[in-house]
C-alpha cells in the first residue's frame, strides 16, 4: 500500500511538474505571438505613416506644380499685356515683369525663381530680334519680327516640395503691309470686275466672297477670317445677285499662280451654301460641312488655305484676331494716326505707337498756337506762324506775327491771300466773297471789307539723329507757299517762279473769271508780290462728291441743280510737293533738310495734322471745354438716315445698331462713343454764308448755289481740311540721304489724321517696266506708304476747280460737283504705295434706295476712293491694302452707281512682293502682336 502511495505521489509530482511546464510553454508562445503581432502592428503603423507621408508629398508636389503652372500662365499674360501697351518694349520693360509675382497662398518664389529673360546682345544689351516665319498657331508661315523670351518659375511649398517650370515663347510682331489685304472689320469682295490680287488676306470680321457674273476673282495665298465666310448675302443684307463669277482659291503654295494646278473654284450652288461657313448671313447657323470644306484635302477641300474663327465660338477652324498692340477697351485703332499729346496733356498707352511720335517731320496746323506744342517737342509758340498777312488791325493787331508784314521768298515779299469786297483803288475784289461771321472764334467785326482766306497757325518741325526737335516753319515758308492754277508735276516747275522750291502750298493764283488763263484784266495777273498782291490769291479748295452728296443722285439731277454743292463736300487743301521735299532732304534745296534723321526708321515719316475749324465735343466725358482736348474727329456722323426715305436729310438720331465684330453698334457711330456726333456741322457753313447750325445740324440741305464761283474762293471755316500729295511721280518720293549697305534706299511714309488725296502718278509711272513684266528689274523707288483717315486717288488729269469757258472743259470738281460722268474724266495713272486707311460701317440696305450697293462700304475694289470718270482708263496700283479702322473725319457713305461720284477704272491691283522682305517695308509700318508658345517643360535638374 505504501508502495501504491509512493507511486501515487510520484504520479502527482510528475503531473504537477508537467502542469508547470505546460504553463511556461504557453507563456513563451503567447509572448512570441505578442511579439509577432507587435511587429505586424509596427509594420502596419510604419506603412500607414509612409503612405501618409507619400500622400502628403504628392499633394504638396501637386500644389507646387499647379502653382508653378498658374504662375507661368500669369507671366505669359503679363508679357502679352506689355506688348499690348508698348509697340517695341525694351529688354528692361520685359525683365521688370519679374517683379509682378502673383500671390498664391502657401507658395513662395525663391530668389531668381520668377524670371522673364529676353535674349539680348551681350555687347549692347539690346533685344535680339530676327525676321523669320511664325512657327506655330494660325499665323504660321507669316513673316514677323521674332523676339524669343525664356520664362521660368520655381514654386516652393512649406514642407520643402519644389517645382520648376520653364517656357520659351516667341513674340511675333507681324508687319501689316505683309498682307495683300487686311481689314480690322468686315472684308467684302462682291460684284466686282475681274480682280487678281496676290498676298495674304485676313479680316478680323466676316469675309464676303463673290464676283460679278462672267468675271473672276483669283487669290494666291492663304485667306483667314476671324469671323465667318459669307457667300449667300451682300454686306448690306441683300441676297447675292449677279455675283456668280468664279472665285479661285489655292489649295497649295503657288496653286493659282500659273494655270490651275492646285487652284479650286468655290461652288456657286445655293444648296452647298456656296461653300460658306454659314448657311446664309453672318448671324445664321454654321454650315455643317464647313470644316471638311475648309481643312479637307483637295480636290474636295481647300487644305486649310481658307479658314475662319467664328469669332472664337465652336464651329470655326481656329483663326485668331490680329490687332495693333495698344488696341483694347476704349483704345481704338485710329489712335495710331491721332496727334500725340500736347504739353500738359496726360499720356496714354497708345502714345508709343502713334506715328506722330515716331515721325521725323511733323506738319501741325490749328486755330490756337498753343495746341501745336507737343509734349516731346522743344518748339515754342514763337516757332509757329499765323498764315495771315496785312490783315486789318480789327482782326489781327498790326505788326503781330512773323508773317504779318509778308514773307520774303526768293528776295521778294509775298503775302497770304485775303478776300476783298472793296473794289476801290485797283484792288482785286470779288462779289462772291462771303464775310465770315466769326474770326478766331469771335464775332467778325462789322464794316470790315477784307479778311484772311486761309489763316490758322502752322508749326513744322523735324527730328535730328540725336532725338531733338527743331522748328523749320519759317525756313519752309521762305521757300514759298503758293502755286499757279495747277500743282507742279516735276520738282521746281511751279509757274509762280519765286515759289519753285516750295514744299507746302496754301494758295493758288486767282483766276477770277475761271477761263483757265491769268491774262484777264480782272485777274490782276501781273501783281503777285508787292502792294495789293494779297488780293490776287485763292485758297486751294476742291469738292469731294462722296462727302458732299448724301445720296448718289442721277447725272445732273442733284438737288439745287447741277452747279450746286453742299458745304460738307468743299475741302480746303494743303498740298505737299513731294518732289521738292525730297530735294530739301537731300540738300539740293539749301537749308537744314540733310540734317533730318533717316536712320532710325530706315527713311522718313511725315506726320500731318490739321485741326483748323475743329470743335470740341460738348458731350465728351470728361468735358472738352477747351481746344487742347480736340480728338481729331470731324464731329459729324448724321449721314445715313434711312428712316426718312431717300432724301438722306439729317434726322438727329442714331441708326439702329447692327452686328459688328460680334457686338452691336450703330453704323453712324464711327468713333464708337455710343452716341451720334452732330456738333462738327455747326460751323462748317460759316465761310459760305450758309447756316448749318440748325436743329439738327445739317451741312447738306442748304446748298451753295454755284459751287464754282463761291466754293473755290471762300475760306473753309469748319473741320473740312485735307492733305494732298502732288509731284510724287517715279523718282520724286524721298529716300534715305545715303543708301543702306545692302543697296536699299529706305522709304517715305505719310501719316495723317486728316484725309489724304494723292494726285497723279505716285512713286511710279508708265516708265516702270514691272507693270508689263513682273520679272523685270525694279526701278529705283521709295518704300512708300500712306496711313490716313481715308485715301482718295486722283488721276493725272484732275483739276480742283476747272475751266468754265474756252474750247476745252476739263476735269473740275467745283465746276461740275455732281456729275462725274460727263465732266470729270480721268486718265491712266500709276501708284506704288502701301495704303492703310479707314472706311465706313456697313448697314442694311434701305428699301427706298434704288441702288443695290448702298449700305455696303463699297468692298475691297472701292477701298481706294475715286472722284472721277475712270471709264475706259486704267488704274495701276501696287502695294498693300489695309483697313485699320472706321474713318471719323471723312464720314460720308459709299455711293454707287448713278455716277455722280465716280465711274470705276480698269483695276490693275497688285500686291508688292518686295514687302515680304523687312528691309523693303515702309518706315513706321504698323505691326500686329502675336505671342506663341514654342516649348513648355518641367525642369528636374537639381539646383
Amino acid at each position: 500500500m505504501d508502495q501504491e502511495m509512493g507511486m501515487s505521489s510520484t504520479r502527482s509530482y510528475m503531473m504537477e511538474t508537467n502542469k508547470h511546464g505546460s504553463q511556461g510553454f504557453t507563456l513563451i508562445a503567447s509572448m512570441l505571438m505578442l511579439l509577432l503581432l507587435s511587429g505586424v502592428a509596427i509594420g502596419l503603423l510604419m506603412m500607414v505613416n509612409t503612405e501618409t507621408r507619400v500622400g502628403a508629398n504628392d499633394v504638396e508636389n501637386s500644389l507646387a506644380y499647379r502653382s508653378a503652372e498658374g504662375a507661368i500662365e500669369q507671366m505669359t499674360s503679363n508679357l502679352a499685356t506689355t506688348y499690348q501697351n508698348i509697340q517695341s518694349p525694351q529688354a528692361s520693360d520685359i525683365t521688370a515683369l519679374s517683379a509682378l509675382q502673383p500671390t498664391i497662398p502657401g507658395i513662395t518664389f525663391p530668389s531668381g525663381g520668377y524670371t522673364l529673360t529676353p535674349r539680348t546682345d551681350p555687347t549692347t544689351g539690346a533685344l535680339i530680334r530676327s525676321y523669320g516665319p511664325v512657327k506655330s498657331g494660325p499665323n504660321a508661315g507669316l513673316y514677323a519680327q521674332i523676339t524669343p523670351i525664356d520664362l521660368a518659375v520655381t514654386a516652393d511649398r512649406p514642407w520643402g516640395e519644389e517645382v520648376r517650370m520653364m517656357r520659351t515663347v516667341e513674340v511675333a510682331q507681324i508687319p501689316v503691309f505683309q498682307f495683300g489685304v487686311f481689314s480690322d472689320s468686315d472684308l467684302a469682295f462682291f460684284n466686282s470686275p475681274t480682280l487678281d490680287f496676290a498676298g495674304r488676306v485676313h479680316t478680323n470680321g466676316d469675309l464676303y466672297l463673290g464676283v460679278s457674273t462672267g468675271a473672276t476673282l483669283t487669290f494666291h495665298d492663304k485667306m483667314t477670317a476671324f469671323g465667318n465666310v459669307v457667300r449667300m448675302v451682300l454686306p448690306n443684307g441683300l441676297a447675292v445677285s449677279g455675283n456668280d463669277g468664279n472665285v479661285f482659291i489655292p489649295t497649295a503654295s503657288g496653286g493659282c499662280d500659273t494655270g490651275t494646278p492646285a487652284c479650286r473654284a468655290m461652288s456657286t450652288s445655293a444648296g452647298a451654301y456656296r461653300e460658306g461657313s454659314v448657311v446664309n448671313g453672318p448671324t445664321s447657323g454654321q454650315n455643317g460641312s464647313w470644316k471638311t470644306i475648309s481643312t479637307g484635302a483637295a480636290p474636295s477641300g481647300y487644305n486649310g488655305w481658307i479658314t475662319d474663327g467664328n469669332y472664337g465660338n465652336p464651329g470655326g477652324t481656329g483663326v485668331k484676331a490680329l490687332s495693333l498692340p495698344f488696341v483694347s477697351g476704349n483704345s481704338l485703332p485710329q489712335e495710331i494716326i491721332r496727334r500725340p499729346p500736347k504739353v500738359g496733356q496726360a499720356a496714354s498707352a497708345a502714345d508709343p505707337s502713334r506715328l506722330g511720335g515716331q515721325a521725323q517731320i511733323r506738319v501741325l496746323l490749328g486755330d490756337n498756337p498753343n495746341d501745336l506744342i507737343l509734349s516731346d517737342s522743344s518748339s515754342t509758340v514763337n516757332d509757329t506762324v499765323e498764315l495771315a498777312s496785312l490783315v486789318p488791325n480789327a482782326l489781327l493787331p498790326g505788326g503781330s506775327g512773323w508773317a504779318q508784314n509778308g514773307v520774303t521768298v526768293n528776295g521778294k515779299v509775298y503775302y497770304f491771300g485775303e478776300a476783298n469786297t472793296d473794289c476801290t483803288g485797283g484792288k482785286g475784289c470779288d462779289a462772291n466773297f462771303v464775310t465770315p461771321p466769326k474770326f478766331h472764334g469771335s464775332p467778325f467785326p462789322g464794316g470790315v471789307k477784307e479778311w484772311p482766306q486761309i489763316d490758322g497757325f502752322l508749326l513744322v518741325e523735324v527730328n535730328y539723329p540725336d532725338g531733338t526737335w527743331h522748328a523749320v516753319t519759317k525756313e519752309w515758308l521762305q521757300l514759298g507757299f503758293a502755286r499757279g492754277l495747277t500743282p507742279p508735276t516735276t520738282p521746281g516747275s511751279n509757274t509762280v517762279a519765286d515759289h519753285a522750291n516750295a514744299i507746302l502750298y496754301f494758295q493758288m493764283r486767282a483766276d477770277r473769271n475761271g477761263d483757265g488763263s491769268l491774262t484777264n484784266a480782272g485777274d490782276v495777273s501781273t501783281t503777285v508780290t508787292g502792294a495789293n498782291s494779297q488780293y490776287n490769291w485763292f485758297p486751294i479748295n476742291m469738292y469731294d462728291a462722296r462727302e458732299g452728296e448724301v445720296r448718289d443722285w442721277a447725272s445732273g439731277a442733284a438737288p439745287g441743280g447741277a452747279s450746286s454743292c453742299s458745304v460738307n463736300g468743299v475741302m480746303n487743301v494743303v498740298e505737299l510737293d513731294v518732289g521738292n521735299l525730297k530735294r530739301w532732304l537731300k540738300g539740293t534745296i539749301p537749308g537744314t533738310g540733310n540734317q533730318v534723321d533717316y536712320v532710325s526708321q530706315n527713311g522718313y515719316i511725315l506726320y500731318f495734322s490739321d485741326r483748323r475749324g475743329m470743335l470740341p465735343d460738348p458731350l465728351a466725358v470728361p468735358p472738352e471745354i477747351v481746344a487742347p482736348n480736340l480728338k481729331g474727329d470731324y464731329g459729324f456722323e448724321d449721314v445715313i438716315n434711312t428712316g426718312g426715305g431717300n432724301s438722306g436729310t439729317p434726322d438727329g438720331a442714331l441708326e439702329a445698331p447692327v452686328s459688328i465684330k460680334g457686338k452691336n453698334q450703330s453704323p453712324e457711330d464711327t468713333n464708337s462713343n455710343g452716341r451720334l456726333d452732330k456738333y462738327g456741322a455747326t460751323n462748317v457753313g460759316e465761310g459760305f454764308g450758309i447756316n448749318t447750325n440748325t436743329n439738327p445740324p445739317d451741312p447738306f440741305s442748304t446748298r451753295i448755289a454755284n459751287c464754282y464761283t463761291t466754293g473755290r474762293k471762300n475760306r473753309v471755316t469748319g473741320a473740312r481740311h485735307v492733305l494732298k500729295l502732288v509731284d510724287g511721280s517715279l523718282g520724286n518720293v524721298p529716300v534715305n540721304l545715303v543708301p543702306n549697305l545692302d543697296g536699299t534706299l529706305g522709304g517715305f511714309t505719310v501719316a495723317s489724321e486728316n484725309p489724304v488725296y494723292i494726285q497723279g502718278d505716285y512713286n511710279s509711272s508708265s516708265a516702270d517696266p514691272t507693270w508689263l513684266n513682273p520679272n523685270a528689274s525694279e526701278p529705283a523707288h521709295s518704300a512708300a506708304a500712306v496711313i490716313a483717315d481715308t485715301v482718295t486717288l486722283l488721276s493725272n488729269q484732275w483739276l480742283d476747280a476747272g475751266v468754265s469757258t474756252g474750247a476745252v472743259t476739263t476735269t473740275g470738281s467745283l465746276l461740275h460737283p455732281t456729275d462725274a460722268t460727263k465732266y470729270r474724266p480721268a486718265n491712266t495713272t500709276y501708284y506704288r504705295v502701301a495704303i492703310a486707311a479707314g472706311k465706313t460701317i456697313t448697314f442694311p440696305h434701305p428699301s427706298a434706295d434704288p441702288t443695290a450697293y448702298f449700305g455696303t462700304d463699297g468692298g475691297l475694289h472701292n477701298f481706294l476712293r475715286f472722284l472721277e470718270n475712270w471709264s475706259g482708263q486704267s488704274l495701276y496700283y501696287k502695294g498693300s491694302l489695309v483697313s485699320l479702322f472706321y474713318s471719323t473725319y471723312n464720314t460720308g457713305t459709299f455711293k454707287c452707281c448713278n455716277y455722280s461720284v465716280y465711274e470705276p477704272p480698269v483695276r490693275n491691283y497688285r500686291f508688292d512682293p518686295l514687302f515680304t522682305d523687312p528691309k523693303n517695308l515702309p518706315p513706321g509700318t504698323p505691326m500686329f502682336r502675336d505671342v506663341n508658345n514654342l516649348a513648355y517643360r518641367q525642369d528636374f535638374t537639381p539646383h
